[in-house]
C-alpha cells in the first residue's frame, strides 16, 4: 500500500521517500505507536490529492513509499537501520520522511543528516514534551531523551508547543540557552509566529510529534496533553517555516491509533501531506 493510494512511482523520479518505522519499544503510558505508520498510510487512501492551501497536488512531485525499517532488536541497531535508510535518500537528493513510531526514530534521521552535512541545521520540534531528559526509566536512548541526544550531536533544537516538562528539563533549557515557544506563551501572544521564527536561519529538519496538537483534535497519542496547538496554528507555522527555510527532512511520530476512530489517523495523514506540499512549494 502506498501513501495516498496512488501507483508506486519510480523511485528515481521522486522528490520524497516515506520510510515507515513502526517502533514501539520505550513508550511510557499509552501504547500503539507500532500501528501508527500503517494507520496513516491506510487513512491517506481516502484523501483528496489536491491541497487547496498549497494550490497543487503534492503527490505529483513524486512520493515513494518504502516497505519500512525492521524495528526488531536492540534500539541502537534500530536507530542505525533508520540512519542508513535516511542516508540513502539524502545521497539520492530525495527528501527523507520518517514515519513513526515512537519519537526515538528521529535520532536515526538526525545522525544521517549530520554525517552528510555536519551540524549546520536546526531541528524544529513540534511537541508537548521537550524530550530532553538525560535518561528515563533507566534508558539514555528512548522517546523521552531523543532531543537530548540531538544536543549531544551538537545540533541546535527549537521546540514549539511545549506544555509538559520535568524541572530538570526546564533547567537544561535555561542553562543551554534554548529558545522554545511554550504553548501558554503562544496562546497569549498575537505575534507568536514571529516569535517562533525569530533568530532562525539556515536549513531545518522538521520533527512533528502529533501530541504537539491539542488533545481535543489529537487524542490518539501516548500522552495527549490539553492546551496544545490547533490545526490552523500548526499549519501556519509549517507554511512560514517552509517559505523561508530549506527543509532537509522530516518525521511524523507518536500516533497511537484508537480502535474504530479513524479521524485521528486521517488528521495525521493530512498533516503529513500538507507538510510535504509546503516543502515542495517552498525554498529549495
Amino acid at each position: 500500500m502506498t501513501f495516498c493510494g496512488v501507483p508506486q512511482p519510480t523511485l528515481e523520479d521522486c522528490r520524497a521517500a516515506i520510510i515507515p518505522a513502526p517502533l514501539e519499544a520505550t513508550v511510557s503510558y499509552g501504547g500503539g505507536t507500532a500501528l501508527g505508520p500503517a494507520a496513516i498510510i491506510q487513512a491517506s487512501q481516502a484523501m483528496e490529492l489536491y491541497d487547496e492551501v498549497v494550490g497543487s497536488q503534492p503527490m505529483d512531485q513524486g512520493i515513494y513509499t518504502h516497505a519500512g525499517v525492521d524495528v526488531r532488536g536492540p534500539l541502537t541497531e534500530v536507530v542505525a537501520r533508520i540512519e542508513r535508510a535516511v542516508a540513502e535518500e539524502l545521497a539520492a537528493d530525495r527528501l527523507p520522511v520518517v514515519l513513526g513510531g515512537e519519537h526515538t526514530v528521529t535520532l536515526g534521521a538526525l545522525q544521517a543528516l549530520k554525517a552528510a552535512r555536519g551540524a549546520d541545521f536546526t531541528v524544529l520540534c513540534l511537541d508537548a514534551h521537550p524530550d530532553l531528559r538525560e535518561a528515563y526509566q533507566g534508558r539514555r536512548l528512548c522517546h523521552a531523551t531523543v532531543m537530548r541526544r540531538a544536543l549531544d550531536l551538537g545540533l541546535t533544537v527549537r521546540h514549539l508547543g511545549l506544555r509538559s516538562s520535568s524541572q530538570a528539563e526546564v533547567r537544561l533549557i535555561q542553562e543551554a540557552g534554548l529558545r522554545p515557544l511554550w504553548a501558554h506563551e503562544l496562546h497569549e501572544d498575537p505575534h507568536w509566529l514571529t516569535s517562533a521564527l525569530e533568530g532562525l536561519s539556515g536549513p531545518v529538519y522538521l520533527s512533528l510529534d502529533v501530541d504537539g496538537l491539542d488533545a481535543g483534535i489529537m487524542p490518539a497519542t501516548g500522552t495527549p496533553e490539553p492546551g496544545g496547538l490547533s490545526w490552523q496554528q500548526v499549519t501556519a507555522w509549517l507554511a512560514a517555516v517552509c517559505a523561508r527555510h530549506q527543509v532537509l527532512g522530516l518525521d511524523l511520530v507518536e500516533l497511537a491509533p484508537l480502535p474504530y476512530q479513524p479521524a485521528w489517523d486521517f488528521t495525521a495523514a493530512r498533516l503529513l501531506y500538507r507538510a510535504l506540499g509546503l516543502i515542495f512549494k517552498g525554498v529549495s
